[in-house]
């Protein structure tokens, strides 16, 4: 009863996040139509049974008027498939609708809050919006199962009671072993989400260091880690399904098995009618369906706790621990103070009372072996991730940001230029930047000239991710891996006309030999303790 609470609070939570209208009558209305096939499938069974024989327990005058009027009983066939049709799109209708606003709450959720790793975003984004919208699904079928158990009992238990109790106490021994089997598929969906979870931060390791796992020969040896996540996390799935398709069959199973002995052995063919017996199957038919929802349900619920874990981490704010002061202090350009941070649903402290100066007009460079938390640092100065503890002050709003993988979007030249400017760009200011960055080689460039990441090289589109920051007048810039791409001739070009824009550079890179006049260089290291430092030189 504590874990039906727990399940039935946590749905009301997250119902509130979902944001999709009329859900509890969309819900009620596939249940209708779940109970409104039963009533289609008795019918049916009972016609087809006073059909071929006169042996019926019930007779009625709805039955009489349909054998009356035999033509009509292609139109209930046709009505209960209809129904079975109609209750599916719902459903389905539903479950995409939940999908789709949890996907719209949780992006906007993860850029709101700061404090989210890529994977943990690329992961509640696709797999925990999915697996809370399926369990949306799967509730509605829950119910509606339910609903029709007692709908086939009903009748079961108006036509032939004392047969029905036979078959109910099969039904009160498959009570147990539907339990265990519950509990069992929900100890491997959890292992499922964690294993789950490993595979996605994987991913973005190997993805992110591509080019550096090749070149120093580690990937036989990251290949053989990711085999072993994935075969944790297929494993875990398999058992959970295997558990869940058991719980599934055990009812028809059992109620065949004992149909066939009752049969063969106590010569209950005398007792037994054929509308009984087609009644009987399919409530014991959906017994499985009810048993396999409450399988999904309970693994669902595992996904509905982490969304819930979530939506109470948006409850603490920290956004304004991250201060744009244009009064700070002329020397810096960011200060950072006594700053804290961990990611969202992590024990460990990336940087703890951490203390630095980033000094205006300059060129730092910040290095650091992979993993030290130079993408963190550089999170914290910009205001993408912000602090728990302390506070990043900032002299400008005005800052701009260049990856070593280029936003280019399916465009124009011009709209690639102006992508996130604000201010008004003359068609000039395009044309002398253009010039300035050596773009092209042709002379008669058109600001409509269509671009792609497939028909720029990557120099190109580096290029361009510069060019874009300097016309959207930064004051600060911020570069990730930016010239790792680019031939020596480029990167002297560019950090040339970034030297004469007199802005502050913050360059996290890994190797410092490949830059000139660096006026700041801060090494991060992490101590035989786990925790990070910051030398700086």
């Amino acid at each position: 009863m504590n874990k039906l609470k727990l399940l039935i609070t946590d749905i009301l939570k997250v119902s509130k996040i979902t944001k999709t209208s009329k859900k509890k009558r969309r819900i009620i209305f596939s249940v209708f139509l779940s109970n409104l096939i039963v009533f289609f499938d008795i019918l049916i069974i009972l016609i087809f049974t006073n059909i071929f024989t006169s042996n019926l327990n019930a007779q009625n005058f709805i039955v009489d008027f349909f054998m009356n009027n035999l033509v009509l009983f292609p139109v209930v066939i046709l009505l209960r498939f209809l129904s079975i049709y109609i209750e599916k799109m719902n459903v389905l209708n539903l479950k995409l609708n939940i999908e789709e606003n949890l996907r719209t709450h949780l992006i906007k959720e993860i850029f709101d809050k700061g404090n989210y790793s890529i994977s943990d975003a690329y992961y509640f984004i696709n797999t925990i919006s999915m697996q809370v919208s399926s369990f949306y699904g799967t509730l509605t079928v829950f119910l509606s199962s339910m609903l029709q158990i007692f709908a086939y009992a009903s009748y079961l238990i108006y036509t032939d009671f004392n047969t029905v109790i036979v078959f109910f106490g099969g039904l009160i021994i498959l009570a147990y072993p539907t339990y265990f089997l519950t509990k069992t598929g929900r100890k491997y969906a959890h292992l499922t989400y964690e294993f789950g979870e490993e595979i996605s931060k994987d991913t973005e390791k190997v993805l992110d260091n591509l080019f550096l796992i090749k070149i120093i020969n580690l990937v036989n040896n990251e290949v053989k880690n990711f085999k072993k996540s994935l075969k944790n996390y297929y494993s875990s799935s398999y058992n959970n399904l295997r558990f869940g398709t058991l719980n599934a069959i055990l009812p028809n199973f059992s109620t065949m098995m004992l149909l066939s002995i009752l049969l063969v052995f106590f010569n209950f063919v005398k007792v037994l009618t054929l509308d009984f017996i087609g009644v009987m199957l399919r409530l014991f038919q959906t017994l499985g369906i009810f048993n396999d929802n409450l399988h999904l349900i309970s693994a669902y619920h595992v996904y509905l706790e982490n969304l819930y874990l979530m939506e109470k981490n948006k409850e603490v704010s920290f956004s304004e621990n991250y201060i744009v002061n244009s009064e700070l202090d002329e020397k810096n350009s960011i200060v950072i103070s006594d700053v804290s941070f961990k990611y969202f649903n992590s024990d460990e402290y990336i940087f703890e009372n951490l203390n630095l100066e980033i000094p205006r007009g300059k060129h730092i460079v910040i290095t650091g072996v992979n993993g030290s938390g130079k993408s963190t640092l550089l999170g914290l100065l910009s205001g993408v991730f912000y602090a728990e503890k302390g506070n990043v002050k900032s002299f400008t709003s005005k800052l701009g940001y260049v990856g070593a993988s280029p936003m280019i979007i399916n465009s124009t030249l011009r709209e690639n230029l102006t992508y996130g400017i604000d201010k008004e760009i003359s068609d000039q200011e395009m044309f002398e930047i253009i010039d300035l960055f050596k773009l092209f080689n042709e002379n008669n460039t058109t600001l409509e000239k269509k671009i792609s990441n497939k028909t720029l090289s990557m120099g190109q589109m580096q290029k361009i991710a510069f060019m874009r920051a300097l016309l959207s007048g930064v004051e600060v810039l911020i570069l990730d891996e930016s010239t790792s791409n680019l031939d020596e001739e480029s990167k002297k070009l560019i950090f040339k006309i970034l030297k004469e824009a007199k802005i502050t550079i913050i360059n996290s890179t890994h190797n410092k030999r490949d830059f000139e006049n660096v006026d700041l260089y801060i090494e991060l290291v992490i101590s035989l303790e786990g925790k990070r430092e910051l030398l700086l030189t």
